[in-house]
């Protein structure tokens, strides 16, 4: 089983394949985060860029797109650069939007992600309410743009305070047993190490996001359900240990975002023990740590 957590100064602000992408009516975070890893994974949804997306200027200067470039062309661009490459998307941290500057089209008020393509990073900007990424940009490149005078907006969620403390955001992930969704006694223990001890390490908790997901094998209807059930169950035993409901978001995404393939593997049992990766909860926790 595997198990892994991230921790970070956070700023907080139609696809194939399976996955629904619901433009036009309005995404939460979680999704937001599903959906950018969706376009990118399936390399098939150019309906994700904004008719007007802007791109930061060292990716034009990378790029060399035309002026005036459709949307799908500047998607085809985008994907190329992550093409075969392990992709991961979580929030952008504080250090890491105030690293990459601030350039024409990228609006603080809105939610910010980093898209960890292999060793390359992008900084993909979604519009909630658009349900569409308005700007791309790529971290770890010097803007060319020079950062206005003006002061910040002041009324950003997240903004760096010395005086305030920092927004944590905590991940972790464990692997479910085949075509099960109840919680096996070794991943209630590893919630109750991983996750119900730093709950009480925080003094103010934002959101709790749990994600199921399922692997590929069994009809799309039952994996969807399967993967709601998964996350259900982590979200029930949570609550038996104190965690506050309200803060909790629940969603389930079936065999949608894989993360391992295993194409090469033969033989159902191989292919079963192959996929355990898949067969997953993921939890994100945000909110600020006690001093």
């Amino acid at each position: 089983m595997n198990r892994q957590w991230i921790i970070g100064v956070v700023l907080v602000g139609a696809l194939t394949g399976g996955l629904v992408y619901a433009q036009g009516k309005g995404a939460t975070v979680a999704q937001a985060r599903a959906y950018i890893h969706g376009a990118f994974l399936t390399q098939a949804a150019p309906g994700i860029l904004s008719e007007n997306v802007k791109l930061g200027p060292e990716l034009e200067e990378r790029l060399k797109l035309p002026a005036g470039s459709d949307t799908g062309k500047v998607y085809e661009s985008l994907v190329a650069l992550t093409d075969g490459k392990r992709l991961d998307v979580r929030r952008a941290t504080d250090d890491e939007v105030a690293g990459y500057g601030m350039v024409p089209g990228l609006n603080l008020a809105l939610p910010i992600f980093t898209l960890s393509a292999g060793d390359q990073k992008f900084l993909v900007q979604y519009d909630l309410d658009a349900n569409a990424i308005p700007f791309v940009g790529q971290f770890g490149v010097r803007p060319l743009a020079v950062r206005p005078s003006a002061p910040a907006p002041t009324a950003r969620s997240g903004e760096i305070d010395p005086k305030k403390p920092s927004i944590v955001t905590l991940v972790w992930t464990e692997s479910f047993e085949y075509n099960r969704a109840e919680l096996a006694p070794e991943v209630r223990a590893k919630i109750d190490s991983d996750i119900v001890p730093k709950l009480k390490d925080f003094v103010e908790i934002r959101y709790i996001n749990i994600n199921g997901h399922t692997d590929l094998l069994g009809p799309p209807a039952y994996n969807q359900q399967l993967s709601e059930r998964r996350a259900e169950a982590v979200r029930a035993y949570l609550v038996s240990q104190g965690a506050d409901a309200e803060k909790m978001e629940v969603y389930g995404y079936g065999k949608t975002l894989p993360i391992k393939s295993c194409r090469d593997t033969k033989g159902r049992r191989a292919l079963i023990e192959c996929l355990a990766p898949n067969r997953r909860v993921h939890v994100e926790i945000q909110g600020l740590l006690r001093q």
